[in-house]
């Protein structure tokens, strides 16, 4: 089974269509057998062995591949002050010299770029952002030129040695809450997904993983993205349409209305729902509408723009997911908050961020290289390198509470 990554959209539905390769998603049934051999759950709960980190480094010149132009472009300035932000932290002066190559021309050459960074001696490369991109350096990179690129390509057989992958993977959220999900005590989960690639592609790293823990996928439901008929598909996947039925003939027989609060028959002792935070202001209400209340509920940061507001987040109270910790954290806090007054980077954030770590990791990549077991402590979460190259994240869990993001105990 092979799961293909995508790069997390900070929160806003706008740049989850960031994706531009055309990939197929393989569905998996819910008695589909995917581990025979379950985790043992108190291994999540061990404390993270954290790598002995170099704040200073000897690096000279990187070159930067990022969309300062076009539809991206947007996120590629975000990263870049995210890298900027996390260089003038470590290296108050002689930081190393900075040049970008704007790819967010779609008639980019590439190879003519390459050549280039080759032929003025860079030592590392930050970027490219998008997958086809990656995919074309992947090959081209045949002297080993040490590359962090800030999207997964999904080519599996093709492992450059020279090239590292770091993003914003929604796999990694997907199987975080599902750690989580087990850890509560919730073994029996329903999910409710919009009726896209990129729902299904969640839904499917939450299954795999919650599996593996010994969960079980009691049901699986799909809703579309224009709002049309969910409360139709949740009743369905609560399954309480015959538990009314049933209060509606004592109420006939009783010639009387009877308080009946109708039983949720499907067995299930969690929800898994995916969305933005605009579908998800939708949904929670109606799952609470329809007696579902109680049932512990999950999600992914997609709902949270990280933007406190209490009044409009309100709909998105018991919602437990799981984020970047630098959300969260009062590190670079002037900093955030200068980010949050401004509407054209509120959004961005999670975007920041990834600048900032990509700097850590290319300080740290030695480190990381040679203690695989152990974690760089990043803004995007707790870094691992996989036998991949692919960076991987643990995150923190948020919970909101009166209307307020709030992050919780593992």
């Amino acid at each position: 089974m092979i799961i293909f990554s995508i790069l997390l959209c900070a929160c806003n539905s706008n740049y989850i269509k960031i994706i531009s390769d055309t990939e197929t998603v393989e569905d998996i049934s819910i008695d589909s057998n995917i581990s025979k051999t379950q985790i043992n759950i108190d291994e999540l709960l061990i404390r993270k062995e954290l790598i002995e980190t170099v704040n200073i480094s000897n690096i000279k010149k990187i070159a930067i591949l990022l969309p300062m132009t076009g539809k991206y472009s947007k996120i590629g300035k975000a990263i870049f002050e995210g890298i900027e932000i996390e260089l003038n932290s470590k290296l108050r002066k002689d930081g190393p010299k900075l040049v970008i190559y704007d790819t967010g021309d779609k008639k980019i050459n590439l190879k003519e770029i390459y050549s280039e960074i080759l032929s003025k001696d860079f030592e590392y490369v930050i970027g490219p952002l998008k997958k086809d991109l990656i995919n074309k350096i992947i090959n081209l990179n045949s002297k080993n030129l040490t590359i962090l690129t800030l999207n997964y390509s999904n080519n599996f057989k093709k492992i450059n040695k020279g090239i590292y992958q770091f993003g914003l993977l929604p796999e990694d959220e997907a199987i975080c809450i599902a750690e989580k999900a087990i850890i509560d005590g919730n073994h029996k989960a329903s999910i409710f997904h919009p009726n896209n690639k990129w729902g299904l592609r969640i839904a499917e790293s939450f299954i795999l993983r919650f599996k593996e823990l010994g969960g079980q996928i009691v049901d699986i439901s799909k809703y579309e993205k224009d709002g049309k008929e969910i409360n139709t598909s949740i009743k369905g996947l609560l399954k309480i349409e015959e538990s009314i039925k049933r209060k509606n003939r004592i109420q006939n027989i009783l010639k009387t209305k009877v308080y009946y609060k109708p039983h949720i028959s499907n067995n299930l002792d969690m929800i898994f729902s995916i969305g933005t935070s605009k579908d998800m202001k939708i949904i929670k209400p109606q799952f609470n509408f329809n007696y579902a209340e109680d049932v512990p509920f999950y999600s992914t940061s997609h709902i949270y723009t990280g933007i406190t507001n209490k009044k409009t987040n309100q709909d998105l109270n018991d919602i437990k997911f799981c984020d970047i910790p630098w959300l969260y954290n009062n590190k670079n806090s002037k900093t955030k908050q200068n980010l949050k007054e401004n509407a054209e980077k509120r959004d961005l954030l999670r975007f920041v961020a990834i600048g900032m770590d990509s700097i850590k990791i290319l300080i740290n990549l030695n480190q990381l290289k040679n203690n695989k077991n152990k974690f760089l402590s990043g803004d995007t979460g707790y870094l691992q390198l996989d036998e991949f190259n692919k960076i991987r994240r643990n995150l923190v869990i948020i919970k909101f509470k009166n209307g307020i993001a709030k992050n919780i105990p593992f």
